[in-house]
């Protein structure tokens, strides 16, 4: 039973190659995903054991106050020479070694600025020297006076300085840069110029304390070396039980092990943004084999018939069928995961090349649970989707041997009623999360809700699927074959909807994130035009949070003629109230002005030491009033108590609290990373502009700019997104156009007599592909118009439930909508093409012959 099925499946090779590889890109970018992940991962694993092999313990600060997110700042938890000194006397020490590391150290260029990354850290470091080995000085010297440094060889190509050169280095905490003389370039063991894409500016020791951490005599870990017989562990527990609570005590081993999932931090969103992606792929590729397998089975009603009369149960009829999709979905999945490892290597040289180093990878590394994964998920899928057509096929009685065809289709009724309760579910679920009615459980509230609202359309679609058709075939019904390929379209309303459900997924995707998007731009847009008085922005790099001014600058700006308000915004993560916040300083009076800041309660004023205000959501959430007393701890300073003395409207330009200039003395970061500048008279507004540029012209990464430069990044940040979304959405209206294509196919085989009997009467091989053209496009502007109705939905729901934030203002992108649609008649022409040549080949007396 199962090798006739089999040979009846394999005589229709091209349907299965078509239906495959919506399985095959799916579990290619599956395992592509994982496997590139697991490759980056494997190799800094490895890098991380070597760097790591010549210490056995290493000391570290326990920090009260949260690292900042605004960027690198000096760290504050350091190890002092007490506690060096109780290090070394611990039995089992054999040697210990302080250390320097600090990101944020820059390289003035020729040009005047910063010599660009590509987003690995920029670290700055106290040279210690290596007996190991593992540090390779190339050139020169070590450095061994405080205005000498040595580059790694990474560093010195990027900046074109080599030994004897002078490099302005900007560090930490600083807005002008110190000038020093270049003695030695360094790489690594193996030839490598960098760990992995990072620079590193090496200073002497007491030069590192000094400009990146401005703590003499302390460091920022402590390397030791224990006695021979003593093992990591037991020099552990007896290094943690001496220093106690305030330092965190690890061996070798766990310093690699935490250091690789730094690492992992970010593969991992990439690595689960792209599963993401091939789920979603997979998803829209069930449709494509539900409605293959529903067809081949419909084709094959005489042919499943006669299994039946020979015996056949309705239980080997099904499993026959789910047979041929579990074989067709190994098949598929073992090619997927094939391509994919490909992939996961072209995803590790692709980061290569935007990091311009060479990452720590030897091969690739796939594991068994990638490939247990892929070919699951893979079979699965196709299984799953053919279950309905499975049991299709067993229904088939055997008389149905003796008919023509094995009947018309049944009625919509009962599919109608049962995708209203599913959209309706999945409606429920999403209103749910999105009003805040339910907090957490994303994956079940937003996943599960978009998905079962997907579903619930698709199940929709065929009640729709004709007079919509129907009503957009009157635009091409001039000619006969308009005629009859609108007619075609809705002969089978079934399958029609079907194949544009694949086309519906991607494009309610895309065009939902276009909403959001356009939604975005417009609420930035409208916030800094409405609300933002300030006419031009002096700020550091607002990509990476890095560089800024002395707060102290802001008088200097201020006594610029014309200039009537400068608000320097200073801000850091700090505890506030016990909890992790950020928190900005400034002089609130200006701020009031500037940010057109309303009182909620209170006063708005130039704040004193001990003085704070907030906006009103956040009071409101704390229970806060005038008068209340809130403890800050800051990086580098002790418990402040801070009294609210005014409450400001919630805005969508600053958030949060903001205290006196004089309490950010404690902030982890002395420098002021933006400044906003109000004129008086905007023709002034150029004048004013070269007269700053002129006060920061010792300053290489701050820039001086009109406000409206944060509108634009802001935009290009979204169209980025955006752009990276449609990319791999592609994946999807790529299954789509895949289903259109095996639907006509199929289609052109069940009405091979129909397409003799035109042809016998006249009809021209051309007018033919265009009936075949007009069934194409119709399948796909349908899918397309089900897709932006549903995105659109979306997108409106969330951006209402957001609302609250002040940056969104509901915008329909109809721009984008309508090139989506002109996408999908592009979609059916080429969907055609395949199909109409197929048609046109078939011998026209053959043809009226065929049974």
């Amino acid at each position: 039973m199962f090798r006739a099925m089999l040979r009846g499946l394999l005589t229709h090779k091209l349907r299965l190659v078509l239906s495959a590889l919506a399985i095959v890109l799916g579990t290619m970018f599956m395992s592509g995903a994982f496997v590139g992940g697991d490759t980056i991962a494997r190799g800094f694993e490895n890098l991380f054991s070597t760097v790591d092999a010549d210490l056995d313990v290493q000391v570290t600060a326990v920090s009260e106050v949260p690292e900042s997110q605004l960027g690198p700042a000096p760290p504050t938890a350091l190890v002092g020479p007490g506690a060096v000194a109780a290090i070394e006397v611990v039995p089992g020490v054999a040697q210990t070694t302080g250390q320097v590391l600090v990101d944020g150290a820059l390289v003035v260029g020729s040009t005047g600025k910063v010599v660009p990354s590509t987003g690995p850290p920029r670290y700055g470091s106290g040279w210690v020297g290596d007996d190991s080995g593992f540090v390779v000085l190339r050139e020169g010297r070590p450095p061994d006076q405080a205005n000498e440094v040595a580059l790694n060889a990474s560093l010195a190509e990027a900046s074109g300085l080599g030994v004897g050169d002078t490099a302005r280095v900007l560090t930490p905490g600083r807005d002008l840069p110190e000038a020093y003389s270049v003695v030695g370039v360094f790489g690594y063991r193996g030839d490598r110029d960098s760990l992995g894409g990072e620079t590193n500016i090496a200073f002497t020791m007491p030069t590192a304390q000094r400009v990146l951490i401005d703590a003499p005599g302390r460091f920022t870990e402590v390397d030791v070396t224990a006695e021979p017989g003593v093992t990591p562990d037991e020099l552990r527990d007896r290094l943690a039980a001496t220093l106690g609570d305030g330092y965190t005590v690890r061996t070798a081993e766990q310093v690699a092990s935490d250091q690789a999932d730094a690492v992992q931090g970010f593969i991992g969103v990439l690595r689960n943004g792209l599963a993401v992606f091939a789920f979603i792929g997979l998803f829209t590729g069930m449709f494509l084999i539900f409605n293959t397998f529903a067809m081949l089975v419909a084709q094959r009603t005489r042919e499943l018939a006669i299994y039946r009369a020979f015996g056949a149960s309705r239980g080997q009829v099904n499993r026959g069928v789910l047979a041929e999709a579990a074989l067709l979905g190994l098949g598929a999945s073992i090619i997927g995961l094939a391509l994919g490892a490909g992939i996961g290597y072209l995803l590790t040289v692709l980061l290569e090349g935007l990091a311009n180093t060479d990452l720590p990878v030897d091969g690739v590394v796939l594991r068994a649970y990638v490939v247990l994964a892929t070919i699951g998920v893979g079979v699965g899928v196709t299984v799953l989707a053919a279950v309905v057509p499975a049991l299709r096929a067993g229904r088939v009685p055997p008389v149905a041997a003796m008919r023509e065809s094995a009947g018309p289709d049944r009625p919509l009724g009962r599919l109608t009623l049962a995708g209203m309760v599913v959209l309706a579910a999945g409606v429920t679920l999403l209103a749910l999360r999105l009003t805040g009615v339910v907090d957490g459980n994303n994956v079940v509230l937003l996943g599960g809700g978009t998905l079962l609202t997907f579903l619930g359309v698709a199940m929709l679609a065929p009640a729709i699927s004709r007079p919509v058709t129907s009503t957009l075939g009157q635009l091409v019904s001039f000619s006969t074959p308009g005629k009859l390929g609108t007619r075609n379209t809705g002969r089978n309303p079934r399958r029609t909807a079907v194949t544009a459900a694949a086309l519906m997924i991607g494009v309610a995707l895309a065009t939902g994130a276009g909403v959001f998007a356009s939604s975005a731009k417009a609420g930035i847009t409208d916030a800094f035009r409405s609300d933002l008085t300030a006419q031009l922005l002096v700020a550091g790099d607002l990509t990476t949070g890095q560089g800024g001014f002395a707060p102290a600058r802001a008088r200097a700006m201020a006594a610029i003629p014309e200039v009537t308000d400068v608000a320097a915004l200073q801000l850091d993560t700090v505890v506030f109230g016990g909890r992790d916040t950020v928190v900005g300083a400034t002089d609130v009076g200006a701020a009031r002005v500037i940010f057109s800041l309303r009182t909620a309660s209170g006063e708005l004023r130039t704040l004193r030491s001990g003085e704070y205000v907030v906006d009103a959501d956040t009071a409101k959430r704390d229970n806060l009033g005038v008068g209340s007393v809130q403890t800050m701890v800051t990086a580098r300073g002790g418990p402040m108590p801070e009294r609210l003395v005014g409450v400001y409207e919630t805005s969508s330009l600053i958030s949060g609290p903001l205290i006196s200039t004089d309490d950010a003395a404690g902030f982890g970061t002395r420098l002021a990373q933006q400044g906003y500048v109000r004129v008086a008279d905007d023709a002034v507004v150029p004048i004013v502009k070269t007269e700053l540029e002129a006060l920061f012209a010792d300053n290489p990464l701050v820039t001086v700019s009109d406000t409206s430069s944060l509108v634009d990044q802001a935009a290009q940040f979204l169209d980025v997104v955006l752009a990276i979304l449609n990319v791999l959405l592609g994946l999807t209206i790529v299954v789509a156009v895949l289903g259109v294509i095996n639907t006509l196919l199929l289609s052109i085989y069940e009405r091979t007599r129909e397409i003799g009997l035109i042809r016998a009467v006249g009809m021209s091989r051309g007018q033919l592909a265009h009936m075949i053209g007009v069934e194409s496009v119709l399948i796909s502007v349908f899918g397309a118009l089900l897709g932006i109705v549903v995105g659109v939905a979306l997108g409106v729901a969330i951006v209402m439930a957001l609302d609250s934030s002040g940056f969104l203002s509901l915008t329909l992108p109809w721009g984008y909508l309508v090139a989506i649609l002109f996408l999908a008649v592009v979609a059916g022409v080429v969907a055609a093409i395949l199909p109409a040549v197929r048609a046109a080949r078939l011998d026209v007396l053959r043809a009226i012959a065929y049974e």
